[in-house]
């Protein structure tokens, strides 16, 4: 595991990084600065799929030389969060990848 460790300055308190509304504020703060741009873009990987998780419904099957699976895939954030409709809509377009 990678530990990063950034030092940028706020002009009041640090925002809390499991407030969904203080990301593009944190975006914003490191995009000055390259090298912790692409350090927040790692982290920010990291968190979001680290909310999803795929659930097997059964044993996995072998058809053709090839595995059925079929399942669910579970997301750890409630729908009443902030943060459950933009992730949900950009995996419906189909834009997250793991």
């Amino acid at each position: 595991s990678k530990i990063y460790h950034f030092s940028i300055n706020f002009e009041t308190t640090k925002p809390r990084l499991d407030n969904a509304r203080s990301i593009p504020k944190l975006i914003s703060k490191v995009e000055i600065d390259q090298l912790l741009s692409t350090s927040i873009n790692k982290v920010v990987y990291y968190l979001i799929t680290s909310l999803f998780y795929f659930k097997l419904d059964l044993v996995l099957e072998r058809y053709n030389r090839k595995y059925i699976i079929t399942g669910y895939i579970l997301y750890l954030i409630r729908c009443n969060n902030p943060a459950f409709e933009g992730l949900f809509s950009k995996l419906l377009r189909g834009s997250i990848r793991f």
